[in-house]
């Protein structure tokens, strides 16, 4: 059974326990205020037999005085107390009504009873009256006499009995009344003590099938959940209870049969994956090992190949230089084409320079000479060397750090020549010492590099829109060659805007040296 359908009997049963405890409540509380009126108006009814019976029996004594001493009020006591006689049986008969009113027909023996006493009091008033017509005071003993015997026979036995019967018959119905009173409080008890044994009974159930069908499934349920959190499949899911949770027990035990067969698949495909991952790193491995070794081929063959070029190059450059200063007896355009050989072999011989000392230091084969210097000197030397003016700015005290002053000072003059062929005539050099570092900056004020320019600024042979959109000679090396230069010192170099137009280099040099200094190739044979 579902646990809604077995509850909702549980609560419909209980529901009519207290409508039928409320029920018989109300009831009892209805009947008890029966029984006082009908208690009341039995003891009403009863006090008014007694002042009856008081208010005859008053009534024949005003008539005995009468007769044994006079009428001294003119009958006036008697129409009084017949007065009251009168509203005495008018108030019962309204009781008995009452009573006929809220008990039935069985009342209207009493109603009959008192209409005998009426009319036994209208008899006796009607022989008292006969007895006491004569006003001859001969006849006054005889009247006595008379009276007498109409007292003790009529009034004191038959009247008497009459109104006595009237009380007992009131008394009996009280009596009655208490007794119905009393069996119905004792039933009502039985009722109440029956209502709320069965309540007690249900509620003892409804605790025992909330144990059962209820509560004893939910903690299942949470250590089933649990083991499945944990990833344990290994147990039936059995919740038992009410239909409610035996069906959620099936569907959790077919989802924990999916589960385990999804863990299964995804521990299959994971292991699978693991195997390809491994397999691809293994390929991409190769394949960085491949590139790695290709790109340490390419930096050597750049640095052999800028190597080997040196040497004919110096050929070409001494044979042109050897030739035009015996060029005395030679043509003229014989001597003009061997001054372009010579330029040309020079230009040449710069770009291989450059090259080699790139490739070197990629390859990680570039050698400084580091020396303590002064580096206002390795600046001043550098614009001394350039051939335009340039705003120079720097401490009056000396900036010392362990540099390649050659080197240093080729990288200032490359910065030079960039500002000169691609930022315009005017150029700014500054020279600033700060705490643990020291910045030397060249500036210039032309149309500068846009942000996707500068992020291949320092590749090889890349050059600007500043320079290819106006002609301007160069290899592209320059901010290569300033960069293999500035790290190799440990330094940095940073490319930064300036307003409103132009381009700041900044060369970050640190004071003490960050890497282990290299053996001076100052000594090296080169070709």
């Amino acid at each position: 059974m579902r646990s809604a359908t077995l509850f909702g009997i549980y609560a419909a049963v209980v529901i009519c326990l207290v409508t039928s405890l409320a029920a018989l409540t109300l009831y009892n509380l209805e009947k008890t205020r029966w029984w006082d009126q009908r208690t009341q108006l039995a003891q009403e009814a009863y006090g008014l037999h007694l002042r009856l019976e008081a208010n005859i029996f008053r009534l024949f004594k005003q008539h005995g005085d009468a007769l044994l001493i006079g009428d001294r009020d003119g009958g006036e006591g008697e129409a009084a107390l017949q007065a009251k006689i009168a509203e005495n049986l008018a108030d019962i008969r309204t009781v008995i009504a009452r009573e006929i009113e809220m008990v039935g027909e069985e009342e209207i023996e009493e109603l009959e009873q008192l209409d005998e006493i009426e009319a036994d009091i209208r008899a006796i008033n009607m022989a008292i009256a006969k007895i006491t017509a004569s006003g001859d005071p001969i006849n006054t003993f005889i009247q006595i006499e008379r009276l007498a015997a109409l007292l003790d026979g009529e009034i004191d036995v038959r009247l008497d009995q009459k109104i006595t019967a009237a009380l007992d018959e009131e008394i009996e119905e009280v009596e009655e009344v208490l007794t119905d009173a009393a069996v119905f409080r004792a039933w009502n008890q039985k009722m109440v003590y029956g209502i709320l044994a069965a309540t007690l009974v249900m509620l003892i159930l409804g605790l025992t099938s909330f144990n059962g069908q209820i509560r004893k499934p939910i903690i299942a349920l949470q250590r089933n959940v649990d083991r499945l959190r944990n990833a344990d499949y290994s147990e039936t899911v059995d919740l038992g209870g009410s239909r409610e949770f035996r069906d959620l027990g099936e569907v959790i035990c077919q989802m924990s049969q999916s589960l385990s067969a999804q863990e299964a698949s995804r521990e299959e495909q994971r292991q699978h994956l693991e195997e390809t991952v491994a397999a691809r790193t293994a390929e991409l491995q190769q394949l960085v090992d491949k590139l790695e070794m290709g790109e340490e081929n390419r930096k050597q063959l750049m640095a052999d190949i800028s190597h080997e070029l040196r040497t004919p190059l110096a050929i070409i450059l001494g044979e042109a230089d050897v030739t035009l200063r015996n060029s005395g007896g030679l043509n003229p355009d014989v001597s003009d084409t061997l001054a372009r050989i010579r330029d040309s072999a020079k230009h040449t011989n710069q770009i291989v320079d450059d090259m080699l000392m790139v490739a070197r230091y990629e390859a990680g084969q570039l050698r400084l000479d580091r020396r303590e210097a002064d580096v206002r000197k390795v600046l001043h030397d550098a614009i001394s060397m350039f051939p335009d003016d340039v705003d120079v700015k720097s401490p009056d005290v000396p900036v010392r750090a362990p540099v390649d002053e050659v080197r240093l000072r080729q990288a200032v003059l490359a910065l030079l020549q960039n500002a000169r062929r691609y930022g315009g005539p005017t150029i700014a050099a500054d020279l600033e010492d700060k705490q643990g570092e020291i910045l030397i900056s060249v500036e210039d004020h032309g149309p500068g590099l846009n942000a996707a320019e500068k992020s291949q600024a320092f590749d090889r042979f890349f050059r600007g829109s500043n320079a290819s959109g106006q002609a301007v000679e160069g290899s592209g090396l320059g901010l290569p060659v300033v960069k293999s230069i500035v790290e190799a010192h440990g330094g940095t170099v940073e490319l930064q805007d300036v307003a409103p137009s132009g381009l700041r280099v900044v060369i970050s040099l640190p004071k003490e040296p960050r890497m282990k200094v290299a053996a001076s190739d100052k000594h090296r044979k080169t070709a």
